[in-house]
This record gives structure tokens, sequence and C-alpha cells, in this order.
């Protein structure tokens, strides 16, 4: 298949302000690439506005191929702001403020542990972004350094960095709710993105292709997440890293997915999107075969003909004031359009996708008819319309006018590419692993120079100071944490690898809990729960804290805690002491603990009378039985120990 994959990190920096103001920077779950976050209480923006942007070209006079199809696609956008989280710069009412030096700090310290070499000068530079995440039009972005190398596994194992860059984020997607949609609706269909994000500094790490394996992938993800969080000066949680990936395969075009969040989707996301190219450069060389290297594509307006249909879908399409039915025409292309992978990949999906990013519902292809109430006298009737043989291959396209004809070109030219595999574009990943097209490629065209930002030279002086930071490798890192804990490796290297770490340390200095417990607690149990279903990610710190310092105060015994946290889990809401009631574990006193012991001795009488101590072990079983998570297993041992040797003393 001859596959490589380009890795491209992209990490919120921990800092006290954003990149170009002084606003805060967000905290918070966050959203990339097709992916939405929903704000609950939109009443927390009070200020809003609405912009459309359109592109301007380079300093060559060149139109960035990206940047034209946002803009024919007419994105408008509302902005939902509040003074607490922005301010004028990220409404571009007011020009930047210099370049955040506590996050230029952190680049230089990414570039240095990597032994790049740091840029002479450094200048801030607008990269076009008009899809409407950027209330200027443009994302700022300036290179800190180039070259160097990661090493992620061995001295065999390594691969090149490109580049090492800082720049700011973009703003958050809202999701429709029904207050969204209300505004939204007043509003004539504007996106809808919060200000709180924008801004947010952030480093990109470029890597050069890896076309080793998957595993080396990953590792060299993992290692580089690793590296940036052994400095201590990046924000944690989901939403604060994320992976691009650069995939081609079979040296065929370079696909860009962007958005995969979490390591363990980077392996799926390019098994998925490796095999949906190769699938395209097999049908590739079956359509060549067939028909050769040429596509004879033509394009009709057939409103007319299914002015009467039952159809809904197209129906429905037809009710706007100014709409139309297109269909393409694509001669010995039957079979092709509907033919699918293992993983479900097949080009009336793509060709879907692409109308879809143009607010159209997608589109039917012959290959699926009759369906979607079209019968099949229709396609019968519409073949000879159209002057289709049953070997040529149609699509259609219902809706707006001027969509279905912007459509109908781009789709046409997408259709032309299945000659040559898959043309160059930019997909998002999904949260199962899959990829979906977002929109083209962009290219060289969209960059050009910030001119309200002066150039920024690197001293000597400041570099010195950053080389005596440079963390430690992470290898010496877990072995000191271990060493400092008395952990073993099997939870020393996860929990120093998650998010929970900074837990498991403030959990340690406020308690007598001991750190190889609270460990297993932040691995072990939260796996096992996590296997069985439960939403551990619903955890918050703060949730898990409280429930630790009130384990360690006992108001609920250890064996109790995987039934509490399933509780907590399933209702965000609720605290501890609500969720230690709801599952009726209350931890005992030692008084009540006893007097149940006792009346288990009294009622096994006989059984004691036989065995004598040798009972102990057929007692506990049930008084565990009475008291499970209610109290500490080796306090009832003790105690049943103690009140059992005390009866037969008695008896004696």
């Amino acid at each position: 298949m001859n596959l490589k994959v380009g890795l491209e990190v992209h990490q919120q920096l921990s800092s006290e302000h954003k990149l170009f103001c002084q606003c805060p920077p967000f905290s918070g779950e966050s959203d990339h690439g097709n992916l939405e976050s929903e704000t609950e209480n939109l009443q927390e923006f009070p200020i809003r506005f609405r912009r459309i942007l359109r592109p301007t070209t380079s300093e060559l006079g060149e139109m960035d191929e990206a940047a034209r199809f946002e803009t024919r696609r007419e994105i408008r956008a509302l902005y939902l702001a509040n003074r607490a989280s922005s301010c004028l710069v990220e409404a571009d009412e007011e020009p930047p403020h210099p370049l955040n030096e506590e996050a230029l700090d952190t680049a230089v310290v990414f570039a240095l542990s990597l032994n790049s070499r740091l840029m002479d000068e450094i200048h801030v530079m607008r990269k076009l972004v008009v899809d409407g995440s950027n209330t200027s039009g443009f994302q700022r972005t300036a290179v800190i350094a180039l070259g160097g190398r990661l090493q992620y596994k061995s001295e065999k194992s390594s691969v090149d960095v490109q580049s090492i860059s800082l720049e700011e984020d973009a703003a958050r997607t809202v999701k429709r709710s029904s207050e969204s949609d209300r505004i939204e609706s007043q509003n004539d269909g504007y996106r809808t993105y919060a200000l709180d994000r924008l801004g947010t500094p952030l480093v990109e790490m470029a890597l050069a292709p890896i076309d080793s394996s998957l595993e080396d992938v990953e590792n060299a993800a993992k290692t580089l997440g690793r590296l940036m969080r052994s400095t201590g000066r990046v924000a944690r949680g989901l939403g604060t890293i994320r992976q691009d990936l650069n995939i081609s395969v079979m040296d065929g075009k370079v696909i860009e997915v962007k958005g995969v969040q979490k390591l363990d989707l980077l392996r799926k996301v390019v098994q998925f999107e490796a095999t949906r190219q190769k699938f395209f450069f097999d049908i590739a060389q079956e359509i060549k075969e067939k028909i050769g290297d040429k596509l004879d594509v033509s394009s009709i307006d057939v409103t007319d003909f299914f002015a009467t249909t039952r159809s809904s879908i197209i129906s429905k399409a037809l009710k706007a004031k100014e709409s139309k039915v297109g269909c393409l025409i694509i001669r010995g292309f039957s079979g092709f359009i509907g033919k699918k992978n293992q993983f479900g990949s097949r080009l009336g999906k793509e060709l879907g996708a692409i109308a879809k990013t143009y607010a159209l519902g997608g589109v039917i292809h012959s290959d699926e008819l009759p369906n979607y109430g079209i019968t099949s006298e229709e396609v019968f009737s519409l073949r000879k319309r159209i002057g289709a043989d049953p070997a040529d291959a149609f699509v259609l396209i219902s809706g707006a006018t001027e969509s279905v004809d912007t459509v109908c070109d781009v789709l046409v030219a997408r259709i032309r590419h299945c000659l040559s595999g898959v043309p160059s574009e930019t997909r998002a990943a999904t949260s199962d692993g899959e990829t979906v097209y977002l929109r083209p490629r962009p290219g060289a065209a969209r960059m050009y120079p910030e001119t309200d930002i002066p150039l920024i030279q690197l001293d000597k002086s400041k570099i010195e100071r950053l080389k005596k930071i440079v963390p430690e490798p992470w290898e010496r890192l877990i072995e000191n944490f271990a060493k400092k804990y008395d952990l073993p490796e099997q939870l020393s290297e996860p929990l120093y690898d998650s998010e929970r770490k900074d837990l498991f340390e403030k959990i340690i200095a406020s308690t007598n809990l001991s750190p190889r417990y609270v460990a297993s607690v932040l691995i072990d149990m939260l796996q096992s729960l996590a296997r069985d279903g439960v939403s551990i990610n619903e955890l918050s710190d703060e949730t898990l804290g409280d429930a630790l310092i009130s384990l360690d105060q006992g108001i609920f015994a250890k064996e109790a805690l995987p039934e509490i946290l399933r509780s907590l889990a399933s209702d965000q809401k609720i605290s501890v002491r609500q969720a230690i009631e709801k599952v009726g574990l209350n931890a005992i006193s030692k008084e009540e603990l006893t007097r149940i012991i006792d009346q288990v001795i009294d009622e096994n009488s006989s059984l004691i009378q036989g065995k004598g101590k040798a009972s102990q072990s057929s007692l506990m079983g049930k008084v565990m039985s009475l008291v499970r998570g209610r109290v500490d297993g080796k306090l009832v041992n003790e105690t049943l120990s103690e009140r059992l040797d005390n009866y037969l003393n008695r008896k004696g």
C-alpha cells in the first residue's frame, strides 16, 4: 500500500492570558475539526455581532483554493462574547497586543528539547481562514523553529521534526440548542461561535512523514505529547491536544485529516483513511479498464420531470422559491457510485458529503434506485428523458438553484478525479475513527505577513535561561515519580501519563491514603468501571477528589468506592454524600459493627461449637454479607476474631 503518515500535534498552552491580548485563555472541553461542543447557557454571552467573511489574495495575487471553496458556501457567522473571556482584539475591532512572552518561552523550550534550529527573527503571519471560526478571516501564526529530531522508542526509532509554530486557537462552535436555534432563526441561518476560546495560545509541532508502521505513528504521537506535558507548561484535559494527520497511499495525493483528539483513535483513523484511499485507487483501475482514460460527464436540469414526484426528499427541496433538480450523467459508470469497501466507503457517500457542505441534504444516485420514494417507473422514464443507457450512471442534486449549480460543478470535478484515485482534500476525524469531507486542501497562497505586529528577535540571554528548564527525558521522570511514591511500573507509567497525575499528588498530600491504593483507584478501578460501561469521563477531578477525601474521613468503606463512583458517573448533579445515600452504603460505627458480629455469633452457636476458632472464615462471609461496603474488611476481620475469642473463652 506504501502508506505514509505525517503528524501535526496541536497543544493548548497553560498561560495567564491569550496570545495577543490580556484575556484569560479558554479552559474546558474543546471542540476541533468537525466536532461541536454545547454551550448550556447562552445568556453567559450577552455581546453578539454578525460577520460575513470574504477571502483576500496572497502577496502574489493568488487565491487559496480552500478559501475560494469557503467563499462559495457564503458562510455567515454569529459571534457570542462576554467581557470576562474576550475583548475587542477577538472581535477584530482593536489591533493585536504584543505576543504573549510566556507562550513564546514555552514554544522555545519545546524547540530546545528537540534540538530544533530557532529562528533568528520571528515573523507573525496571517493564515487565511474564512470558515467563520475567526472573526478577522485569518489565524495568526509564527514559525519558532525548524528541524530537529524526535526519538520515540530507541535510537533507531526516530523521525525528523519539520517545524514548530506558535498560533492562536479558533473560536468555539456552539452546538444548536433550542436557544441557539431561536437566535439563528432571527439571523437567517448564521453559524454560531463563542469567542472564549479564540486567541488561546497553541503550539503546532509538525513531523516528517512516517512510513514504517501504525505502531510507530502512535509511539511518535505519544512521545511528543509526553515531551510537551513534561514541561508543565501545557493545558490538560479533553480537547486541549489534537492530532492532525497527513495520509497518503500508493504515492498519491496527500489527505489532511483534522481533529483526532484521542490517542487511541489514531490507529483506527489511519486504517480507515488508508483503506478508503486504496479503495478509490482500485476503482480508478477498474474504471480505466472498462471505460478508458476519459470520463464523459454532463449535467442537465430535470426540475420539471420531478414536479409531481412522490419522493419526499425531492418534493421538500422544491418547495423553496428558487429551487431546482440537477442531474449529472456519467456514461458507462453504472455500479461505480454505489460500490463500497469493508468500512462502507463509496463514491456516493463522498459526493453526498460534498453536497452537504453547501447546505444541501446530499445526493441520490442511480446505483441506489429505486428508493427514497422514486419508483422504478420514474427511473425508467428519467433514463429515457436524459438519454441514459442502463450502463450509464446518474446523480440527482436538489435544493436552492444557486447551490445546486455550484455543487454540480464541484461534483463533476470530483467524479473526474476517479481516474486518478483521490483528490487532495481536508477531512475531519469522527468520534468513531472514520473521516468525512470538509473542504479542499489549502496551499501556500493562504499565508501573508501580519502587519500589526513587529518582528521578534530572540536574544541569547532568553535562550540560555530557557535551556536550564528543558525537562529531563520522560523515562527518567517516570523513574523518579515511581521512586518518590513507591509505585510499581504498571501503576507509575500510566498514572504519570494520564490526566489524573495532578489529582493523585493532591490526594496524597491531603489524606492518609496510601499512594499505591490511590494510584490503583485512578488507574485500575477506573479502567474496570470503563470496561463495565461506566462513563468515567463524566467523573471530574473534583468529584474523584471528594470521593477519596470522604473515604479517608471514614464516611464509607473502601469496598463501597466502585458503587459510589458508578452513581456519581451516572448523575453528575449529585454530591458524594448523596451518592452514598443513594447506594445505601453509609459507614457504620465500631459499636454497630460489634453488635452485628455478636448477633451473627449468637445465631451460629452450633457451628462454633463444632468448629471452634476454625469457624471464623464462615462467620466472616456471613458478617460481610451484612456490612460489605460500609466498613473496611480488615476491621471486620479483626473485630470478628476478637469477639469470637471472647465467646469461646466464655463458653470455655
